[in-house]
């Protein structure tokens, strides 16, 4: 399957679009990124975070996709955020198709030699792997902190270094700092252009933006424009999830989940839908 997606992502790269990546951990918000896709005709990527695999379940999460895929096969199930090889090693045994190794914590050299562990593997088993190099602070949550706390020029991605990394690791895709970080926080998001054109220039790899919660739809039609291919979503559509099951419990009139779930569904379908839109991947499939 790895073939497939990158010519997914030459398609948006050629075309000027963005796949939307959006995390779930529930079947509810699964359902609500499902069904926008089906509506917009849109390609997405379905993301788990290694904590979500561990609630959901790592099998559980292959055999639901595989079953959507027969319905749709314009979605992709991927591993979000993994740090250890061990850990990679479990998702694409599992049946993963695309996979994220996260060495962002390691030292420069060592995140080379255990990303391109990483990759050997993933390609031996036709699996997509995309490698991290800076650093993307935060949580998928609401921070109370401000992003000058947490974005310093250390955790940013430095163009040179990226060059080098994506050749001596082969990854098919670099997941870059460029002041996007995971959460919503207090003040706006701002990207820094400058260093994203130099990384697309030095490197000709696919990129991706996580951390895309919170970022202005200004921003996010320019990341595009220089060349980011991917973007991941996940505060905004967990926010819609709690706001959307709150609402539905309050006006509950019996005690039977369908009843009120699919209101869920509907808050978590809203967000993708709009994401989409930003994104310019509708009818892309």
């Amino acid at each position: 399957m790895r073939s497939d997606i990158i010519n997914l992502y030459k398609k948006a790269d050629k075309k000027g679009f963005a796949i939307g990546a959006f995390n779930f951990s529930t079947n509810e918000i699964l359902k609500g990124i499902f069904n926008a896709a089906v509506k917009m005709k849109a390609p997405v990527i379905v993301s788990m975070s290694e904590g979500e695999r561990n609630f959901f379940g790592c099998n559980e999460s292959v055999g639901v996709f595989r079953a959507l895929r027969k319905k749709y096969p314009y979605v992709i199930l991927h591993a979000d955020h993994t740090k250890s090889f061990d850990e990679l090693k479990k998702v694409v045994d599992a049946g993963y198709p695309s996979v994220h190794f996260d060495g962002s914590e390691l030292d420069f050299n060592e995140n080379i030699r255990q990303t391109r562990k990483a990759a050997e593997y993933a390609h031996m088993h036709n699996v997509f792997i995309e490698g991290e190099l800076g650093g993307i602070k935060g949580g998928s949550t609401i921070h109370r902190e401000s992003l000058k706390d947490v974005l310093t020029e250390d955790v940013f991605t430095n163009p040179v270094q990226a060059e080098g990394f994506v050749q001596l690791t082969g990854v098919d895709s670099l997941a870059i700092s460029i002041g996007n970080a995971h959460g919503l926080w207090k003040e706006q998001k701002k990207l820094d252009f400058d260093r994203l054109k130099k990384v697309k220039q030095k490197t000709g790899a696919f990129l991706v933006l996580h951390g895309g919660s919170g970022i202005s739809s200004h921003d996010f039609r320019k990341a595009i424009g220089l060349g980011v291919n991917k973007i991941n979503i996940n505060t905004e559509t967990r926010v819609a999830y709690a706001h959307g099951l709150l609402k539905a419990l309050h006006k509950r009139t019996d005690y039977v989940p369908y009843h009120y779930l699919n209101d869920v569904v509907d808050a978590v379908s809203k967000i993708v839908e709009e994401k989409i839109i930003i994104f310019k991947s509708e009818k892309k499939i």
